[in-house]
Parts: structure tokens; sequence; C-alpha cells
């Protein structure tokens, strides 16, 4: 009993978390009527807040969303390391010093 109360706890303060994305998604979507601005940002921010919303709702009955939650564990785990792979190939070239 306390393992599933403490995964509720763990869904609400990620779910909480990810939702939390709210607001940077309406700045970056606002932002994106500048030129030459990135596009990736408020895409994955959007599926962050969506997610947020799923583990919220997961909370309730952890069991009925198995794989909501993981989905999201794997998609949190996977995700930072291959954006801090690749991020030269994203960037403009400087030049060198």
């Amino acid at each position: 009993m306390k393992r599933e109360q403490a995964l509720k706890v763990v869904l609400v303060l990620v779910g909480l978390l990810f939702a939390a994305g709210v607001y940077p998604l309406v700045t970056a979507v606002r932002s994106e009527l500048v030129p030459n601005s990135e596009n990736s940002v408020p895409m994955i921010l959007s599926l962050y807040v969506t997610l947020g919303v799923f583990l919220l709702l997961a909370a309730r009955t952890p069991s009925a969303y198995r794989s909501v939650i993981a989905f999201a564990a794997w998609s949190s785990l996977r995700m930072p390391p291959s954006w801090q792979s690749c991020p030269s190939s994203f960037q403009p070239n400087e030049p060198s010093s």
C-alpha cells in the first residue's frame, strides 16, 4: 500500500512539473512570430504539457495507466541524453578565434 501511495505522489509531482510548462509554451509560441526562431522548443513543450495532464489523470488509478507511466519514464530518461549528444548540428557555425 505504501508503494502505491508513493507512486501516486510521484505521479502528481511529475505531472504538475510537466504541466507547469504551459507558461513557457505560451511565451515560446508568442515568440514564434519572430523570424528565424527555433521551432522545436514549442513542440517539445507541448508534448510534455500533454504528458503532464495524462500523468495527473494516471495518479488516480496507476494500474490502469501503466503504459502512460512507462512512456513518461522512457521518454524522460531517453530524450535529454539524445539532445545533449547533438547540439552542434543545430547550432549555426561560429567563427573560430
